[in-house]
């Protein structure tokens, strides 16, 4: 299928967003949210795939990818409120939500505020508050490694100069993945490493929140020892809060379960939705 990028613009920011071509007219439509430092193409091993069944959207979030800048009064809940402004502009019909990471707590937040918006969800790895495995790793992190990152990204002039931290940061990764994720550094407002997205980052739960989603949802773990952000008692805790929800743990792989396992999850996302 075909790919084009147009942006929204939600009467607050610009959105990039990519569409598939419909297979046919009346395909269900499909949007995918990406994580955090990333943008759409997150996706890439999936999409091709995905827009053979569904009219398929992937969203770049305030700050990453093509879409508009952070802001200074931005939090969490900006992004939540940006892919629920533009949804409508997407589709005039409830669209089977997916995100990766913040983009699993941004698919989680639309369905629990906007449930007229989201007819099922796929949380992929979703950020989920002061229990998350990536809370624990950022209490640990120094402070200067953020601002160093952002001063990197502000100093580079091309995706490329970015290539030797990243490098460092990701030993071992293939030349593609680090070219990958320059890239995605060299598009992200560098302010988004410079202080905390939100001011209760250590006690956040967001217990209400999931407990509030109505619609089906799907929730993809890997595991924690292998780089996932969830572990066994965190995945149980959460899927036990939404009310009707399935749990697929994949024991093998980390916190891009959607990439290292993407045929899996090409076939899970197209059996949850015809279940």
């Amino acid at each position: 299928m075909t790919v084009s990028q147009r942006y929204v613009h939600t009467g607050k920011i610009a959105l990039n967003v990519a569409e598939w071509d419909a297979p046919a007219d009346d395909s269900p439509k499909m949007v995918l949210i990406h994580g955090y430092g990333s943008n759409w193409h997150t996706w890439g091993r999936v999409v091709d795939k995905l827009s053979s069944d569904f009219h398929l959207f992937a969203v770049d979030l305030r700050a990453m990818g093509r879409s508009g800048r952070y802001g200074a009064n931005s939090t969490r809940q900006t992004w939540a409120d940006d892919i629920a402004s533009a949804l409508p502009f997407i589709a005039n019909e409830p669209v089977y939500l997916a995100g990766h990471s913040l983009g699993g707590w941004v698919t989680a937040a639309v369905a629990s505020q906007h449930p007229e918006l989201v007819a099922k969800t796929i949380l992929v790895e979703p950020y989920s508050g002061a229990y998350s495995e990536v809370r624990k790793q950022a209490r640990q992190r120094k402070p200067e490694l953020r601002s160093l990152r952002a001063q990197q990204i502000r100093s580079a002039r091309t995706p490329e100069d970015l290539i030797p931290a990243v490098s460092e940061q990701y030993e071992g990764a293939s030349e593609d993945s680090i070219r990958r994720i320059a890239e995605m550094w060299f598009q992200m407002d560098p302010i988004l490493e410079e202080g905390p997205i939100s001011r209760g980052e250590d006690i956040e739960t967001f217990d209400e929140m999931f407990s509030s989603i109505r619609c089906p949802t799907l929730m993809i773990v890997g595991a924690a020892d292998k780089g996932g952000i969830l572990s066994d008692h965190e995945a149980q805790r959460v899927i036990s809060l939404i009310p009707n929800a399935d749990l697929l743990s994949w024991t093998k792989v980390g916190h891009s379960p959607h990439i290292a396992r993407n045929h899996d999850f090409i076939r899970a996302a197209k059996r949850f939705w015809a279940k």
